[in-house]
């Protein structure tokens, strides 16, 4: 066991400058219910935390379904013929294994929250310039939509992160699920109002205008969570006992 944790500790201290000495005592919660739903919600700053987690994810989880319903609907609805709306959102997914390389070197560098705002700009970023390139610049629609697909992605892995150093050990993969879950329902909604709504918001408002406005409002709701997500708990380079006793 000591050689399994020396080997953690000289991981983490590859990422941080020191670790922190271990407290003399660490309390331990006593005579924990079995249901670690009665745990968060019987717990003022678990359920709390919960209501905003749902909430970030909820209106994060609307951008992402979005996009990946509705892009090729969107670049179909530019008049780009099928064959080239399909590259232009196959080039997005190497934004999409970015992310996880990103995550792995860099998703330590800010605290968790701080990349969800970031994520929301890159989101808005790459769909503008999908938006302006038109049905006659292959390149530039899909070098947006590697930025598209790297934005609106960026935040998850942070925020998986984040949501589970919200609870203790003892309701850890229960809050997670719990947020995570009734999160996807705005997935729903991505995919069932907002997507289906492009081809008459394109026709009503333009081919210029048209593709600018949809993705300013697909990608509002990452921006919403991003506001919401600062009222959250700072957990980087926080012990888990600390944060979530």
């Amino acid at each position: 066991a000591d050689k399994i944790v020396t080997g953690m500790e000289e991981r983490a201290r590859r990422k941080v400058p020191d670790l922190p000495a271990p407290a003399a005592e660490i309390p331990v919660q006593a005579g924990a219910t079995r249901i670690p739903y009665a745990e968060i919600f019987g717990n003022r700053l678990y359920l709390r935390r919960t209501i905003l987690l749902v909430i970030v994810w909820f209106l994060g989880y609307v951008t992402v379904y979005a996009i990946a319903q509705g892009l090729t609907v969107l670049l179909d609805s530019l008049h780009y013929p099928p064959p080239e709306s399909g590259m232009i959102a196959a080039f997005g997914t190497f934004g999409f294994i970015l992310t996880a390389i990103f995550a792995y070197f860099y998703g330590e560098r800010l605290e968790r929250k701080l990349w969800l705002p970031i994520a929301a700009l890159l989101t808005l970023i790459g769909g503008i310039l999908i938006g302006v390139a038109g049905p006659n610049n292959f390149a530039v629609a899909a070098i947006g939509s590697i930025i598209t697909f790297f934005g609106f992605n960026l935040w998850v892995p942070m925020t998986y992160t984040w949501s589970t150093e919200n609870y203790p050990t003892r309701a850890r993969a229960t809050g997670f699920a719990l947020v995570d879950g009734i999160g996807h329902l705005g997935g729903g909604i991505g995919i069932l109002v907002i997507a289906p709504l492009i081809p008459t918001l394109i026709a009503s408002l333009g081919l210029t205008t048209g593709p600018i406005v949809i993705f300013v409002i697909i990608a509002a709701f990452l921006i919403a969570a991003a506001i919401v997500a600062q009222f959250g708990t700072a957990t980087r380079q926080k012990r888990l006992d600390e944060v979530s006793p």
